[in-house]
């Protein structure tokens, strides 16, 4: 009977303490749900979704030449001045970032630029098969528009630094119309064409708020008779407010060239875009 007694003893001993250990295990968890463990500082890094709403005030500058069919060169002619479009371009964009994986970034940018002009020339200009004398009347319309698709892939990350290299695949249509209203002088030329370039994409989060991102896009190409090159630099500067909204200010340079040879039309045709801009950039 004794020996009965022992042993019932132990039980009880044994069940109070596994009741212990199962509270404090239960207390344990309660505490770790109450403190989760720390996140990392929401930065571009840790971005995998990004949507920017942006705001650019740039300058713009469009010169070239458009040679006729007979084979003579057609006038150098700056579109700001002499066709009177403005070389103001202030308006919203929109860009798009998608984290593929952890080191893969897709960033989708659209731009859109008409102009239009009206003016009396002050000087002749050949502008392909049409004539402008001084004193003639040109209405002018010109037309830029681009979707951007960049890839790059980041051989360095890391909490403050991100750095990667890719490709970038550039859609674009442009239209230039000049005319004499109410008569047949009228020269319409517009294109089409997709164009790569060689991208480079950068991040330094410098604290828990601020963080300075750079990139760059370039590729000149020879084709025979026809050259082009298509280039865009942009920097900016980001403070996070919360952790899924930042905002910023940067600076944007954009160039388009193309030099066209044996061709009818011909010519040559230059396209710079730079400014500063203010965006809100909204991400998870």
């Amino acid at each position: 009977m004794r020996a009965w007694g022992y042993g019932l003893t132990l039980l009880t001993l044994a069940m109070l303490a596994g009741t212990s250990a199962v509270s404090e295990a239960a207390e344990a968890a309660e505490a770790d749900d109450a403190y989760p463990a720390p996140q990392p500082n929401a930065s571009p890094i840790t971005d995998h979704f990004a949507l920017s709403a942006i705001y650019f005030l740039g300058h713009v500058s469009t010169t070239g030449y458009v040679n006729p069919s007979n084979g003579f060169t057609g006038t150098y002619f700056s579109a700001e001045h002499d066709l009177g479009v403005t070389d103001q371009v202030y308006q919203p964009r929109i860009e798009i970032m998608f984290r593929l994986e952890e080191r893969g970034r897709l960033r989708v940018d659209f731009f859109d630029l008409r102009r239009n002009g009206d003016v009396f020339a002050d000087r002749n200009i050949q502008y392909g098969n049409v004539t402008f004398l001084a004193g003639d009347q040109v209405q002018s319309s010109l037309s830029w528009r681009q979707m951007d698709l960049t890839y790059t892939y980041s051989f360095l990350r890391n909490e403050r630094f991100e750095l990667g290299a890719g490709v970038g695949l550039s859609l674009i249509e442009a239209e230039a119309l000049a005319q004499i209203p109410a008569t047949p002088n009228r020269s319409d030329l517009s294109a089409a064409t997709p164009f790569g370039t060689i991208a480079l994409d950068g991040t330094w989060a410098i604290s828990r708020f601020w963080s300075l991102n750079a990139r760059a896009q370039y590729l000149d190409l020879s084709t025979g008779s026809i050259v082009g090159a298509l280039g865009e630099y942009h920097a900016d500067v980001q403070y996070r407010w919360r952790r899924n909204v930042a905002f910023g200010i940067g600076y944007d340079r954009f160039l388009a060239d193309l030099t066209v040879r044996d061709h009818n039309p011909s010519g040559l045709f230059d396209l710079m875009i730079r400014g500063p801009q203010a965006f809100v950039r909204v991400s998870f």
